[in-house]
């Protein structure tokens, strides 16, 4: 019984860390691009310049880092049309960000300037960039 008791202890504490681990994985593809920057300038994961900060992106409206620059004007309608980045949206845009914009703006030749495809761990890359934003 004590034996069973350990053996369920190591497990649930790999599983619970495995998120974490597999989000910071999925950071480094993201992180030569972009940073997450809290308001007062901390660095919560560090990153490149030249995509938006994605801090506190969950629920922000698409194109919503008001400092970036650089948006498409198709993620810019998006945005003005009131999509906001939740879960779903934000695993759909990184599997397929160009055909997410076409649907999004119902504009077939809508560009993306994300050229980077992630296909799986959307859902955790998304939990972990909410859990730096806290």
């Amino acid at each position: 019984m004590k034996f069973y008791s350990v053996v369920q202890a190591v497990i649930l504490s790999a599983c619970a860390a495995t998120p974490v681990l597999a989000s910071e994985a999925r950071w480094r593809d993201c992180r030569t691009c972009h940073a997450v920057t809290a308001p007062d300038g901390t660095e919560r994961a560090r990153g490149g310049r030249s995509g938006p900060n994605l801090w506190g992106i969950a629920n922000r409206p698409l194109a919503g880092d008001s400092e970036y620059r650089f948006y498409s004007d198709d993620l810019k309608l998006a945005g003005q049309r009131g999509l906001r980045w939740s879960e779903a949206n934000f695993m759909a845009y990184l599997a397929e960000p160009t055909q997410f914009l076409r649907a999004a703006t119902g504009n077939p030749q809508a560009e993306s300037g994300m050229h980077v495809q992630l296909r799986s761990g959307g859902r955790e890359l998304f939990q972990y960039l909410q859990s730096l934003s806290q």
